[in-house]
């Protein structure tokens, strides 16, 4: 049996790397404007087709596994970065954050472009790439169950929890992070100390759609392909996680993607996955019932200029 559960970690693990980067992104958005953008998903779908193309094309190139990996992941990044940037433009108005409703709804809206700009250029078929590393195995180990780590799972893991570390240490020791920590308590005070939080918010767009990038390359190598219906699945999960975790804190969206995924890899071990999703959109929302403020237990008592 400790090979069979020793499996299921690994399973979370990796279910861990498609949710982590991407609830984080929710939570850094959640921080500074204390309202809920909804398209990150679809910006993690956007990644997932940058990635199945660029490695396409580097395999094609005659390029290793390894090689087409990281070109399909830089392409990921930088398009899902760049796609928030432009979308930080729009949404970063000051009329739209006075309106939370019409905040939410745009960004829907924005979901719903995204989403049918995919569809229309991939003619409403999912996209596949040959699997990378096929066949190459980090880890094994044999007993009454196989337990196997493959190359591509480790890769997944290590780049989706590397990347939310990465952000976490930009958060923290740089000034970027000092301004971003200052916006997150107080937009009013941060702007009197000479601080534009106009330009700290687009930046956070920027990080953040370079996360939901990394969310689209982990699901996309993982599976091998892309699909434009993925993003409002993973977006919508990725999202209650950040808020169950505690709304607007990087480490409440961290605790609640480690739950999600917790979640989910146990049900489908226990009862399979016939009705994970209703079973974990269940639990979720018993959380945010019986603890409002998030299983971290940070409640949220800053200031709202905008409401």
């Amino acid at each position: 049996m400790f090979e069979f559960w020793l499996q299921q970690f690994i399973n979370t693990l990796q279910l861990l790397s498609f949710y982590l980067p991407l609830s984080v992104a929710f939570a850094m958005i959640q921080a500074i404007t204390r309202r809920i953008f909804l398209s990150f998903g679809d910006l993690a779908m956007f990644g997932s087709f940058a990635a199945i193309y660029v490695c396409f094309a580097s395999e094609l190139n005659g390029d290793s596994d390894l090689i087409a990996g990281l070109w399909s992941l830089a392409a990921a990044i930088a398009c899902g970065g760049a796609l928030g940037a432009v979308i930080a433009k729009v949404f970063m108005g000051k009329k739209l954050l006075d309106y939370p409703l019409a905040f939410m709804i745009a960004s829907i809206g924005l979901s719903i472009f995204i989403e049918e700009i995919m569809r229309i250029q991939s003619a409403g078929r999912d996209i596949w790439v040959p699997p990378l590393f096929s066949g190459l195995s980090i880890f094994e180990l044999h007993g009454q169950y196989l337990v196997k780590l493959s190359g591509i799972t480790f890769m997944a893991i290590f780049v989706g929890v590397g990347s939310v570390v990465g952000v976490g240490l930009l958060l923290k020791l740089t000034r970027f992070g000092l301004h971003w920590r200052a916006c997150a308590q107080s937009l009013k005070l941060t702007a009197l100390c000479g601080i534009n939080p106009e330009v700290i918010a687009h930046q956070s767009f920027g990080i953040a759609g370079a996360l939901a990038g990394v969310t689209g390359w982990a699901s996309a190598i993982s599976y091998g392909g892309a699909s434009f219906s993925i993003g409002i699945m993973i977006g919508f999960k990725a999202m209650f996680a950040s808020v169950i975790g505690g709304f607007g804190t990087i480490r409440g969206a961290v605790i609640g993607a480690c739950v999600l995924a917790f979640l989910e890899v146990g049900w489908s071990t226990v009862f399979g996955t016939t009705y994970r999703d209703v079973a974990v959109f269940s639990i979720i929302v018993l959380c945010l019932i019986l603890r409002p403020e998030g299983l971290a237990g940070i409640g949220h008592e800053r200031e709202s200029e905008a409401q």
